[in-house]
């Protein structure tokens, strides 16, 4: 999943039908100091689907969340999205934190909170674009590692013991052994615990069905 760059004092994208309305908020965005690009909707957005910044969209319809966040995961995208309506009710904000929104402005917006939200959009695309290096990292080590390099690291990753993995691979444990140092070599892992790490992260592991 390719994770966008944080919004404050970098770039917002902004959602909105009303052409007025949608100058306002980017001439306040402007004046924080936060660059805007504008859009009539969101099928325009996901059309562009920009590499970085995060998103503020108006909530005009029921519904317009999920479809949106999920055309995103399609696409294997993130951004940190903030909704804005006139006088929103408390259902509704609630419905839309519960969707991924992460936050709820109503319009006009008051400044204070305004700069909170771009605060909360910016800390969370900073957190994610931290997971999603680390994500990237973890799958370009693992493509380093030989086939049987790998089934000795994801037989690992479902908690098997040395002596375990041979019999599940036909292998000898001495064999298994070489593999995991092998593992660790390539990984330049201090220990099981950071090579198993760098396993989940390429997402080699899933978790059992509940």
């Amino acid at each position: 999943m390719q994770v966008t760059d944080a919004a404050s004092g970098g770039l917002v994208h902004v959602i909105d039908r009303d052409s007025r309305r949608r100058a306002e908020v980017s001439r306040e965005l402007l004046a924080l100091g936060v660059h805007a690009e504008i859009y009539e909707d969101a099928g325009e957005f996901l059309r562009m689907l920009p590499t970085r910044g995060a998103v503020l969209m108006v909530e005009s319809d029921e519904g317009t969340l999920p479809e949106f966040m999920g055309r995103l995961r399609a696409r294997q995208r993130y951004y940190p999205v903030s909704l804005y309506a006139e006088a929103p009710s408390p259902d509704r904000v609630v419905r839309a934190m519960r969707e991924g929104a992460m936050d709820y402005l109503a319009w006009p917006f008051e400044p204070g909170l305004f700069q909170d939200t771009l605060r909360r959009l910016s800390e969370e695309g900073d957190r994610q674009r931290r997971i999603e290096r680390a994500r990237a990292d973890a799958r370009g080590r693992v493509e380093q590692l030989t086939g049987r390099e790998r089934d000795v690291l994801v037989a690992l990753l479902d908690g098997n013991s040395n002596k375990q993995i041979a019999a599940l691979l036909d292998l000898s444990p001495r064999t298994v052994e070489i593999y995991r140092k092998n593992v660790m070599r390539k990984f330049d892992a201090k220990s099981t615990s950071e090579a198993v790490r760098i396993g989940i992260y390429a997402d080699l592991w899933e978790a059992p069905p509940g």
